[in-house]
């Protein structure tokens, strides 16, 4: 990984949850731990910022779209992508973007669009394959699946819960999801599927643990 890339991660991190609007190059090069002077080289502009960490969520979306086949051994990895991607953004980011930027937040939402009406497609069709259970809606499960996500972050993002309750409640609620949608959870969770995990884990713990500091 390039320095570059490294600083977009982590502006990546500070923008989704303190939003950009009210910061200045200076002030992002202090958050991001570097110098001005470094900044400038890597960023002409807080523009070029914003334009490269909307660019790496269309990125990571491209690089992990939903399987054109459902099968047994995408499944499990597919939930969890999508449980990560629920979590990726934040209302505040969102709202900033679209004021500031109205056709970067085009191309960033309608990226997210696509990814969840496949998402959708993909779960109607493990549903008839008898893989999900089938006695409620796709669109139910991937909406209460939102619900669940964020209501966590968003308790942690407010102090309501800590970040290690919030690790706990993250982690409880992907062992639901595999004993709840699919017919039959007593499959094993292989070791990938474990780092997965702990992957998710891990990126949520960059994100939030700034707003203790």
């Amino acid at each position: 990984m390039t320095p570059k890339e490294e600083l977009i991660i982590k502006f990546n991190h500070i923008i989704l949850i303190q939003g950009f609007d009210n910061f200045s190059m200076v002030d992002l090069a202090k958050m991001a731990g570097i110098s001005r002077a470094k900044l400038y080289i890597y960023f002409k502009n807080k523009d070029e910022i914003v334009q490269s960490v909307v660019h790496r969520h269309l990125e990571f979306l491209q690089k992990n779209s939903i399987p054109t086949k459902v099968e047994g051994k995408n499944l499990l990895p597919t939930i969890l992508n999508s449980l990560l991607l629920m979590g990726s953004t934040t209302k505040l980011f969102k709202t900033q973007l679209k004021q500031a930027y109205p056709q970067m937040y085009r191309q960033f939402n309608q990226g997210y669009e696509e990814y969840f009406q496949a998402l959708k497609k993909y779960y109607q069709v493990a549903q008839q394959q008898q893989l999900l259970i089938s006695d409620v809606s796709a669109e139910f499960l991937l909406f209460q699946n939102q619900i669940n996500i964020h209501g966590i972050l968003n308790n942690v993002r407010t102090n309501q819960i800590s970040l290690e309750k919030g690790e706990q409640y993250l982690k409880e609620y992907f062992t639901y999801q595999i004993h709840s949608l699919l017919v039959k959870p007593e499959v094993v969770v292989s070791d990938q599927i474990k780092n997965f995990t702990q992957t998710i884990i891990n990126e949520y713990y960059d994100r939030y643990a700034q707003i203790n500091n």
